[in-house]
């Protein structure tokens, strides 16, 4: 595993896609930072402090789209490359490939999520100052029930992958569900119990009452997911 986790450092230090991305969000820092907050925005929600830049930012999956097609790509281009045919020639065990592509990619999301709460952190930063108050240790609670989330989505995204067997599909099938799933349902579902505690709509807050139902939502989601995939991926020839 300690092998294979090496050559996906070095598959990731090389994924330009990722690059592009991070150019994507920077754009979008600009953008924010020339622009401002919305004024309108800011007297509807009752924006006050760099806090809540945190807390926008810690929820927020409205780029779901992006983080699906990254999924795809780093994981259908193996197959379409015959990356994963030649690894597996070296007795590679896939149940180790399964983990190793969700432990790559969740470095991938976490990272670009990570990114955008930096980013509304800043935005919101310079628009009511920047100063701590807010913050308190029990967001880094809920900041890790959403990193669980996160890689339980990542799992959901690889198992698809997987089942397309190639990177074109797979990043039809990723960038169409994570849109669906991860923006437009969330405009019905608003309020459903069930959705809302998914890995598909981050934890809204940092009490109990929503951490709970996503870590344990999270966790049996992630299970079943890399157990899913790990039986799929035994099944599929993969030399043709």
């Amino acid at each position: 595993m300690f092998n294979l986790m090496r050559i996906e450092s070095f598959k990731l230090k090389r994924f330009t896609p990722f690059y592009v991305s991070l150019l994507f969000v920077g754009f979008m820092l600009v953008e924010m930072l020339v622009k401002g907050l919305n004024p309108n925005a800011v007297a509807y929600w009752g924006y006050t402090c760099m806090h809540d830049g945190f807390v926008e930012g810690v929820q927020d999956c409205s780029l779901a789209f992006l983080f699906g097609m990254l999924i795809a790509w780093y994981v259908g281009i193996d197959f379409t490359e015959r990356t994963i045919h030649r690894a597996l020639t070296t007795g590679t065990k896939r149940w180790m490939i399964v983990v190793a592509k969700i432990m790559a990619t969740s470095i991938l999301t976490l990272i670009m999520h990570l990114l955008l709460i930096l980013e509304d952190v800043i935005v919101y930063g310079r628009t009511f100052g920047f100063s701590l108050d807010g913050f308190v240790p029990r967001d880094l609670l809920w900041l890790g029930v959403v990193v669980l989330q996160l890689i339980a989505y990542n799992a959901f995204f690889v198992l698809i992958s997987v089942i397309c067997g190639n990177v074109y599909s797979a990043l039809f099938a990723c960038v169409a569900v994570s849109a669906i799933c991860g923006n437009i349902l969330r405009n019905f579902f608003t309020g459903f119990y069930v959705y809302e505690h998914s890995f598909f709509c981050f934890a809204k807050s940092s009490q109990n009452s929503d951490l709970i139902p996503c870590a344990i939502c999270a966790i049996i989601a992630l299970v079943l997911l890399v157990a899913v995939t790990i039986v799929v991926f035994n099944k599929r020839d993969v030399a043709n």
